[in-house]
């Protein structure tokens, strides 16, 4: 078995962009991919973010709508982002973090239940796609989450009842991947070797070898 650690965040776009190739690859038989959450990069290095300059944020906005039309995925920038930022800022995030907190222990939550795939492939879209305003209200991301058939009430009291222990889970996968080779995600790492961004899934495909037949 060939064991690929995926670090996650709800905050990038390119996690969004990678998620379709990931659960394609969790399907073949010999290659297992565990999902790792961590927090948004603003707020695990908040300070390699606080000094980004208009130019890269223009780049940012540009390269994200192109590599999703290359990818022929709906997108849009989420309303609200899972992050909550200080006023007129990009990227120095807001002390309080309600949005990003509950999804990131709802993932885990489903995580431990065998189900962060099927979870991710609902929710990473209701929040990315650009077709639901304000995912976070009303009973969408409940439904999300049904649609992945994830039993909503289970996952929430499993969240309820282990979460104290969440917050360790995610510094300890920050630190993981920092000892692979990488700070930012999506990152692969397989045979501690880290592969970051979305770009890098075919360099990955290579490191698998031939236990994968991608054209299938």
């Amino acid at each position: 078995m060939k064991v690929v650690d995926f670090f996650f965040s709800h905050q990038s776009p390119y996690c969004y962009f990678t998620l379709d190739r990931l659960i394609k690859l969790n399907t073949y038989k010999d290659v297992d991919v565990r999902l790792n959450v961590v927090l948004p990069g603003v707020l695990r290095i908040a300070d390699a973010f606080a000094d980004r300059g208009q130019l890269e944020i223009n780049y940012f906005n540009r390269d994200v709508e192109r590599t999703a039309q290359f990818l022929g995925l709906d997108f849009a920038e989420p309303d609200p982002n899972p992050v909550e930022f200080m006023p007129g800022s990009m990227w120095i995030a807001a002390a309080r973090q309600p949005r990003i907190d509950k999804l990131n222990y709802l993932t885990q939550a489903a995580n431990e239940l065998d189900q962060g795939w099927s979870f991710l492939d609902q929710v990473a879209r209701l929040i990315w796609d650009g077709k639901t305003k304000n995912w976070h209200q009303d009973n969408h991301l409940e439904h999300a989450i049904e649609r992945a058939e994830v039993n909503y009430t289970r996952l929430i009291k499993h969240m309820q009842a282990n979460k104290y222990r969440y917050d360790d889970i995610f510094a300890t996968n920050h630190q993981t991947m920092i000892d692979a080779g990488h700070w930012g995600v999506p990152c692969y790492v397989y045979n501690n070797e880290a592969f970051y961004g979305q770009d890098r899934f075919d360099q990955l495909l290579w490191r698998l070898g031939s236990v994968i037949n991608w054209s299938d």
